[in-house]
């Protein structure tokens, strides 16, 4: 008897648990969009070159950044699946607004980010 009251738990926990877990919807992954937050206060700021879905493009574009001063340009992937080429660090709006500025004066499309 008691063996059977313990298959009974174990059963409704299979399904009980699953169901729960499920009630709020099937499990969202996060879209390429919703890696990217535009920078909207002063802080740990990122200035992103671009992104990219392999590593030898962002490498190009690593490679054409440094080679024009950009110091700091460093290429990771996001937890989205592409390649990022960004400086980082950047503490205030204003500071970054400067260096979009720098960037477009030497051809880059660059973008203010929320690091994190």
């Amino acid at each position: 008897m008691r063996e059977a009251r313990l298959w009974a738990a174990v059963l409704v926990l299979a399904l009980v648990y699953p169901l729960a877990t499920l009630a709020g919807g099937a499990p969202r992954f996060p879209s390429r969009d919703d890696c990217v937050r535009p920078a909207t206060a002063d802080g740990d700021i990122d200035a992103v070159f671009g992104y990219f879905v392999s590593e030898t493009e962002g490498r190009e574009m690593l490679d054409r950044a440094l080679a024009v001063g950009f110091q700091g340009t460093e290429l990771t992937w996001n937890g989205c699946g592409r390649v990022r080429v960004a400086v980082g660090g950047i503490p205030t709006l204003e500071v970054g607004h400067e260096f979009v500025e720098q960037a477009r004066s030497a051809v880059f499309e660059v973008t203010l980010e929320q690091a994190g």
